[in-house]
């Protein structure tokens, strides 16, 4: 065999080494890719199954909280009236023994009697002061015998919260902000007094950052007039956030947990600008 053909020989083989590697390369990663496919497919299916097995363990554990339950039924529904909190309540015990009365209690010792109505259903009206949340507990008792269940906790913010909106009147720039507040439909509260706080926004501080309060005024249509004049005619830098506290005639007090407006101004008066829009203010029951 010449050089030559030895040459031709060994790129030949080296063709073919490289050819062979190379299909071997390919035959390896497409396992690992259907092996890649495998374990996410796998993965995704876990997932689902641990979904459908948090589903089944919440259901069952309703069930057994169901059975478990001295009543077939319970409905509670909130009030406020005359300045405190009602707690209408109504059960059916699924067995009511020979002597048993019933009645509602809170953790304070405030209680009501629950009486029969004639069809089973025991119903009573608990007033109590004011909070942010109850948990009720229904006792059915028989001499020194009782038998206590506690019902699920109630949250009072749908009854002592307001929806607000801001609005600075005439557009911008303007030194009145208006203000306007709705009740919700199972609330009696009704705005008595609307102050509104002044407050530096540079300061990280919301406790230490106060500059003034003033009081809103009434208007005709049921909105609420800030004159904010005094703070905002002025060729001085500011950046202010307004805040919102209210008191109602029912006792209890209000505040936006966020400010409801704010207004800023560079030091040469060259530029400003004001924010606006909806807010809420929530009950203070420290306060109340």
């Amino acid at each position: 065999m010449d050089k030559k053909t030895g040459h031709i020989l060994s790129a030949v083989v080296a063709v073919a080494v490289v050819g062979g590697l190379f299909w071997q390369n390919a035959a390896i990663q497409d396992k690992v890719d259907q092996l890649s496919q495998q374990v996410s497919s796998l993965s995704n299916q876990l997932v689902d199954t641990r979904y459908d097995l948090s589903d089944e363990i919440g259901i069952l554990r309703r069930d057994l909280e169901d059975e478990a339950s001295l009543f077939s039924t319970v409905e509670t529904e909130l009030g406020y009236e005359n300045g405190a909190l009602t707690l209408a309540v109504t059960v059916v015990p699924k067995e009511l023994r020979a002597g048993e009365t019933a009645q509602v209690s809170l953790s304070t010792g405030e209680t009501a009697v629950l009486t029969d109505d004639s069809t089973g259903r025991l119903s009573g009206v608990l007033t109590c002061s004011l909070r942010d949340s109850l948990e009720p507990v229904v006792s059915l008792t028989a001499g020194d015998q009782t038998r206590r269940e506690i019902l699920p906790t109630l949250w009072t913010n749908e009854l002592f919260t307001l929806k607000g909106d801001s609005r600075w009147e005439d557009g911008t720039p303007s030194d009145v902000l208006s203000l306007t507040f709705n009740a919700p439909e199972n609330s009696a509260l009704e705005v008595e007094t609307v102050t509104v706080e002044v407050r530096a926004a540079i300061l990280e501080v919301v406790e230490g950052s106060l500059v003034g309060t003033l009081e809103a005024v009434p208007q005709a249509d049921g909105s609420w007039r800030a004159d904010l004049s005094q703070y905002l005619n002025t060729e001085e830098e500011y950046d202010y956030d307004f805040w919102v506290s209210v008191t109602t005639g029912e006792g209890v007090p209000l505040r936006s947990d966020q400010p409801v407006a704010d207004c800023q101004q560079n030091g040469d008066g060259s530029s400003s600008s004001w924010g606006e829009g909806d807010f809420a203010l929530y009950a203070d029951f420290g306060e109340a």
